[in-house]
């Protein structure tokens, strides 16, 4: 035998016992599940005979052995949606871009998903979300953004967006502890429901602390960012109910003077479909290097607003003052 025939045997010796690498594991959907949840983590491709092209992230989300997604099942959760800058410059480009760049796909482990986007038609910005499940009701996503260009000089900071198209809840409404903002009502800590009367419409709520708005020129077409509401959270997590279920978006590990706001739509995923989502502020980012933060998505039965501060109190170490 000579020693060519040898290296090749040798080669598919070692190709049958090497476990496979994230690159040998890629397509346009992955399943990851525990008995309790399963999700779909999908890149912005088209599937099956609902799933719409430009909806990324997941796009399924069931609980125990119920069939019903959590999300329109033509769009998805998590989506990544918006890259801004406030820039009247940037009004004219597509408002969806990350919905349109390509995508790539890695399963890393068994139950932990990679979704790349090196750029988009305009945005130099790379883009890494990963999407973990952690828990028997729990996806982890942790958000990594790294301008490799400055397109954001003008006013100082980069804006990502991120939706989440709820499929027909019996409640609408998303609901936080928090508080209004200063001069526009009660300061007394308190559990806050709300659903804006029309899209745009007192939309987005930051931190309680916050004096900054994001500087915007005129024109500025992004409604869910610009409509600021008269509330402030106090704790960086959220809820919604949708047939007895709980979901539950959570948030840590927030870049340095970076900020986290949530946002939402009543109409967001069409009518009775409203949109439960969130966005994010790098005010202070370096060029060539990562800047993001860490969300967590829960999914289970709804027991009780005690339950939902139990589970962000378990998941980020921190005490929260009931209301």
């Amino acid at each position: 035998m000579n020693i060519l025939v040898q290296n090749i045997i040798i080669i598919v010796i070692l190709s049958c016992i090497t476990p496979l690498s994230s690159e040998a594991d890629e397509g346009s959907q992955a399943l990851i599940e525990l008995e309790s949840l399963r999700a779909v983590i999908a890149d912005n491709a088209a599937y099956g005979k609902d799933h719409r092209q430009g909806y990324s992230g997941i796009s399924e989300l069931y609980h125990g052995v119920s069939k019903r997604t959590l999300f329109v099942p033509a769009y998805s959760g998590l989506n990544f949606e918006h890259i801004f800058n406030g820039d009247l410059t940037s009004y004219e480009w597509n408002i969806f871009e990350p919905r349109i760049a390509p995508i790539k796909l890695s399963r890393l482990e068994e139950k932990k998903v990679e979704l790349f986007q090196k750029r988009t038609a305009n945005w130099p910005l790379q883009s890494r979300l990963t999407y973990e499940l952690t828990s028997e009701d729990t996806i982890e996503m942790r958000a990594k953004f790294r301008p490799l260009q400055d397109a954001w000089k003008k006013h100082g900071y980069i804006g990502v967006f991120f939706a989440s198209y709820i499929h027909g809840p019996e409640d609408m409404a998303i609901h936080f502890i928090g508080r209004s903002r200063s001069r526009k009502g009660k300061a007394t800590p308190r559990w806050i429901s709300h659903v804006p009367k029309t899209h745009g419409d007192q939309a987005c709520h930051r931190p309680a602390g916050s004096d900054w708005d994001p500087p915007i020129d005129p024109g500025f077409n992004i409604s869910l960012v610009q409509g600021v509401s008269e509330y402030e959270y106090l704790y960086p997590f959220y809820y919604g109910i949708s047939h007895g279920k709980v979901f539950i978006m959570m948030f840590k590990d927030v870049a340095d003077r970076g900020e986290l706001r949530f946002a939402q739509s009543p109409s967001g995923g069409g009518k009775g479909n409203p949109a439960w989502d969130f966005v994010f502020f790098a005010r202070d980012y370096e060029i060539g290097k990562d800047t993001g933060f860490t969300a967590a998505a829960v999914y289970k039965d709804f027991k009780g607003r005690e339950d939902v501060i139990r589970t962000w109190e378990k998941w980020s170490g921190n005490q929260v003052n009931r209301p």
